[in-house]
Parts: C-alpha cells; structure tokens; sequence
C-alpha cells in the first residue's frame, strides 16, 4: 500500500471520528453505508436528530387544534426560532419525532401564516399591527375612513360619479393616510397579538386601544353636549363613536345607550376638499366724533346689514377635524354687500382714547371660518387629548390683518415653539386676550404699547405648533380660559 493511500484512509477515519463526536452518536450506532438525517435547532441550539422534518411539521399541526380554533385557522406552524439541517451520515441513530415536539412544545410558542403591519407615525416611531388575513386590514382602513367620511360621498369618491358643483356644495379631492405603510407576510406567533377579524381591527385603529370602551346611559333631559362635555368628548368625537347619532341635534330619550369611548385613532384620514357655500358676512361698527356733541353721547348713523358672499374653500382636514382652509378669493361672489353701522360719538378722538365701546371686536376679516372650538378634542397632529382653549380661525388668508380685540396694553409679545409669534393683552379686569401663531407683527407693536380696539396688531400665519394659516384666539378671566364665542362682539 502506497504512503498516500496509508494518508487518505487516516484521514477518512479522523473526519468519521469527528463526526461522530460532534454529533453525539454512539459508535455501535455506526453504519457502514450512509444516511440522510435532519438535525433540529431551537434558537441555535440542538435539540434532537429526526429521520424526516416533515414529520416534524405535520405533528405540530396535528397536535394544536386548540390554536386553530382560537384563530380560526387551518394549519399551525413551527415556531420561529425553529430550524432543520440536512446531513448525510454513517451514523444511524436518530430521535423520535414526539421526543423532539415535546422540547419543543415546552419551550417556544407555534405560529400561524399572516401579515405583518408596519404604520410609520414619525421618524422614529412605528406601530406593528399583526393581522391574519389582508382583506381584513383592507376592511379596517375602509371602516376607518368611513367613521371621518360620509359614507355616500366616499363611495361616489372611488366610484368618480361625484356631482359637480354648480352653485354651492362640496366635492372630494381626495383621500389618502398621512403614514407610510408596509405589509409584509410572515409567520407570527401565537403569543402576540394576532387580529382575526376587520371589526376588532377597525376598533384598535380609530380608539387606539383593545380595552372595551365605556358607555352611558341617557337621562332625561340629557343632550348631546352635555354627555359629551362630562366625559370631556368633543361633539365630532362623540358623534364619530355613536354613527347612528346622525347630527348634534338628534334628541336622546332616557334609557337610551350610547358609547362615551375616547376617539384616539393609529392613523391620519387626510381628506380634501373643495366646498362652495354662501357666507354671512357680519358688519362691524365703525366710529365717527363729532366735536359738537358732547362727552359720552352718542347715535346711530347708519343701522348695520349683513352681508352674503359665494365663497370657495380648499379645505383639508385630518380624521374630521379641520386642519387647513385655503379661501380662492378669486372666486368670491358679493351676493349682498355688507352695510356696516355707524355710531357718532361726543368729543375728539384723543379725548376717547381707551373707549371700550360696546363690545368686543372680531380679530379677523371676515368671512372667516372656525377650523376648531372652544373644548375637548384630540390633536389631529401630535395626538393627545386635551382642552382646546380657544378658537382657531382661518379662511382669511396668509398675511391678512389680525386685529385687536378691545382696548388695551400689550404685555406679552415674542415667539415660541408652540405658539409662534404671540400677542397677549391686558384689557382690566381681570380681562385678557391672546394671539397666536402671526406670521409677523405690526409695525410698532411693542410690549407696553397701549393698542385701541380695532387696531391691526399683526398678520395672519401658521407659526409655532400649526397645521396651516390661522389665528389662535383665545380670552382669559383672572387667568381662567373663557369660551371666547361667549362674549359680545360689535
């Protein structure tokens, strides 16, 4: 016998050895021909040898019936970490199929074929949705969308039947979701959750919870914004939680339910629209002095009208709540022109410096639109639930005047990231008002400036924490935030 025939039969005796150290297999196990085997890791670790992995396979699907019908599916799948090597051996001892289920069993959770959802809230924050069929994630978003949209007008939306708009009314532009999503199908585990069906779905994504929301039963006498100011609901989210309440003026009868759960949804519905309506458009007083008359007398010049203006609006909101409106003046329409009063005061302009009139005035043009009232709402945009302390109005267009709501002096004045550039003035009593998100001020305005009633005190923006053009208005009582709608305004 050769050296090198001496040297490859060493060798071949080294690997076998080898083989059957790393194996673990016994030598009386050994064959003289070879075999083909599977070695099975469970998190990379080595758990058994099997003769078939489909075995395997098949035993764990027979063996969970309780899983399938928990998810109401037709076969259940190895876990995850589970993993099979194919190896070609002279030894033959293997392990049994049920040997290796029960370690397996004992120690990792089984899966079932799905999807998972991956929705993109920010740059750094993301939200998995693991769900078991697509279609229901398909109905979800659909459910979704139509809690924020009418149900006609979406689907003449996607079907492209919408009327066109002759006179007034308002079209769809369109529909989509502010977040990136993904859907990727994978095995998930059956100790996660896993949705079944849309209407759970539908459910997480609009409250953002599983937890059963709370319901109330009506009283007598019992409105609607009543029960929805109580569990601090805005009437929108109120009406978006109970479908069947067509409007804020549907009557209640007592012993009536109706759902009080907190509206929170995963993703944004950004609709688009353009809205044609006919605008009242309210008169403002003006003052004239007449130097003949004397100190604190005074009439009417000329009674006030309202006015009514066509306007067109490309209006944008995010799940119901107005976050946007852009006024295409070049399409407005005077159908009656506003007549303003007129009231002739005693003295010299100087000499009623500080009059506080008869009211408060209106801080913008006019028509104007109130994307946001006074009250509860949950943040279109940055999420959470809170106290909306006063009113948001738009419609009056980028850089159009701001003005001050009655006489006073400015105490504040300056920029921040959340109000943006800011006016706030001290009218006595207790009284103050509050601007916010200006794209600029007025020229001269100053902290300390005495303002008179009426005067432009700054331009219409979306500085700061905002979604688009618009004034943040709000009115203070010895440091309690008042409904501003409530005052008086002429």
């Amino acid at each position: 016998m050769s050296r090198k025939t001496i040297y490859w039969g060493c060798t071949l005796t080294v690997i076998l050895a080898g083989l059957t150290f790393i194996l673990g297999f016994d030598r009386k196990n050994y064959t003289d021909y070879p075999v083909t085997v599977y070695q099975v890791y469970l998190n990379g670790k080595a758990i058994g040898v099997i003769e078939e992995e489909e075995d395997l396979y098949n035993l764990i699907d027979k063996e969970q019936n309780e899983l399938k019908e928990e998810f109401n599916v037709k076969k259940i799948y190895a876990p995850i970490g589970l993993e099979t090597t194919k190896l070609v051996t002279y030894e033959g001892k293997v392990d049994s199929v049920d040997t290796v289920y029960d370690k397996i069993k004992d120690a990792e959770h089984f899966t079932v074929k799905g999807y998972e959802i991956t929705i993109a809230l920010s740059e750094d924050k993301i939200e998995k949705i693991n769900v078991l069929n697509k279609k229901d994630f398909d109905e979800s978003i659909e459910n979704t969308i139509k809690a924020f949209v009418n149900a006609e007008q979406y689907i003449k939306y996607l079907n492209s039947s919408q009327d066109e708009i002759t006179t007034t009314g308002q079209k769809i532009d369109d529909i989509y979701l502010r977040e990136k999503i993904t859907i990727k199908e994978k095995y998930l585990s059956t100790d996660e959750k896993v949705y079944t069906n849309s209407s759970d779905l539908s459910k997480y994504l609009l409250f953002g919870t599983d937890e059963k929301q709370g319901t109330h039963v009506v009283k007598a006498g019992e409105t609607l914004s009543e029960i929805a100011n109580t569990y601090q609901l805005s009437l929108l989210e109120f009406l978006i939680v109970n479908p069947e309440l067509t409007s804020e003026k549907t009557l209640l009868f007592p012993g009536q339910e109706v759902n009080i759960g907190l509206v929170n949804p995963i993703i944004s519905v950004v609709v688009e629209n353009t809205i044609v309506e006919d605008k009242v458009v309210e008169y403002d007083q003006d003052i004239e002095y007449d130097k003949k008359l004397s100190m604190k007398s005074s009439y009417q010049k000329q009674a006030g009208q309202n006015g009514l203006n066509r306007e067109t609006y490309h209006q944008q909101t995010i799940n119901g709540t107005i976050t946007q409106v852009v006024t295409d003046e070049s399409k407005r329409q005077v159908l009656v022109p506003v007549v303003n009063e007129i009231i002739v005061k005693g003295g010299l302009p100087s000499q009623n410096w500080g009059d506080e009139g008869f009211g408060w005035l209106w801080p913008t043009r006019k028509p104007y639109v109130l994307t946001s009232n006074f009250g509860w709402r949950t943040d279109p945009v940055y999420g959470g639930h809170s106290l909306h302390n006063g009113l948001d109005i738009s419609g009056t267009g980028y850089g159009s005047p701001i003005y001050a709501s009655k006489y006073g002096e400015i105490v504040e004045l300056g920029y921040d990231r959340t109000r943006g550039n800011y006016i706030i003035m001290d009218h006595g009593g207790g009284w103050q008002s509050i601007y916010m998100h200006m794209s600029d001020f007025y020229a001269e305005m100053r902290i300390g400036r005495m303002v008179e009633r009426g005067e432009q005190i700054g331009y219409m923006g979306s500085t700061g924490k905002s979604t688009g053009t618009h004034l943040h208005f709000s009115i203070t009582k010895d440091g309690t935030y008042v409904d501003p709608l409530g005052m008086k305004y002429n």
